[in-house]
């Protein structure tokens, strides 16, 4: 319970500090992981399939409630963090939503946290883990 907890502050802290010091700095934003595609299954049972290119990506659910539900063309950023770690966020605003994704490809492992549909009665936070499959880079 306590790593679980140690592990929530650390991926916050993570993406506060990378987030105010890119706005901070005037940096320009990043494309890392353009030509990049994979599958990755969260620990609820549902699975995403998403696609980088041209600074855009395009998702898809594909198990889980959700499924069938997609994006497309929706510009991304991203910063590398580590050694085949990478940040990347991306803002819906028809839906609303903004979304942080952590990808360790070396574990093959990734993190999220959202605010879904922020500003409306529907509002939530989301926060999960879950498993990387099916890398193509």
């Amino acid at each position: 319970m306590i790593k679980k907890l140690r592990l929530k502050i650390l991926l916050a802290t993570i993406l506060f500090l990378s987030t105010a010091f890119s706005h901070v700095n005037g940096q320009t934003e990043e494309h890392l992981l353009d030509g990049t595609s994979l599958e990755f299954y969260y620990q609820n049972g549902s699975g995403i399939s998403i696609e980088f290119q041209d600074g855009k990506l395009n998702y898809e659910w594909i198990l889980g409630p959700p499924k069938g539900n997609m994006g497309t063309n929706i510009p991304y950023s991203s910063r590398k963090i580590g050694d085949e770690m990478y940040l990347v966020n991306f803002h819906e605003s028809q839906k609303p939503d903004f979304v942080s994704l952590i990808f360790n490809f070396k574990q093959n492992v990734m993190y999220s946290t959202a605010i879904l549909r922020y500003g409306t009665d529907m509002e939530r936070i989301s926060f999960n883990g879950g498993i990387i499959e099916h890398v193509n880079r």
